[in-house]
């Protein structure tokens, strides 16, 4: 009976909002970090990404073989970076020294989600004290 009084457009219209809803939730349904499996590493920023959904992080990490290796870390976007830690655009420059604990990624690549970011001067900022 409902059907019969959205009539065509208002059906149209609600299964348009619902199949616009479906990459959100697909986005965030699985995710790409293991949250039983903590990294932590040390590196030189060679870019900061600000930008949606996620900002990222790019470190250069020599690990234990004297090997450089491309790390990626995975933030949230900039509105909430900016409103819980006043973090843009400037805030890791290529050569910064900094450290990141976070979730591991699942496929076992140099990614993970940051949870926690040392800077050089000792500063710690644990993105898990913003309300979400």
């Amino acid at each position: 009976m409902a059907a019969k009084r959205l009539g065509f457009g208002g059906l149209a219209a609600l299964s348009a909002a619902w199949l616009m809803a479906l990459p959100a939730w697909a986005h965030h349904a699985n995710s790409a970090f293991d949250r039983t499996q903590s990294v932590t590493v040390t590196g030189t920023v060679k870019r900061w990404q600000f930008i949606n959904p996620h900002s990222g992080l790019f470190l250069d990490v020599t690990d234990e073989n004297g090997s450089v290796v491309e790390w990626s870390s995975e933030f949230q976007g900039t509105l909430d970076l900016y409103r819980n830690f006043s973090w843009n655009k400037d805030t890791f420059k290529p050569g910064d020294q900094v450290t990141i604990t976070g979730f591991a990624s699942r496929d076992g690549t140099p990614t993970m989600g940051a949870r926690i970011v040392i800077f050089a001067d000792g500063t710690e900022v644990d993105l898990r004290s913003a309300p979400d």
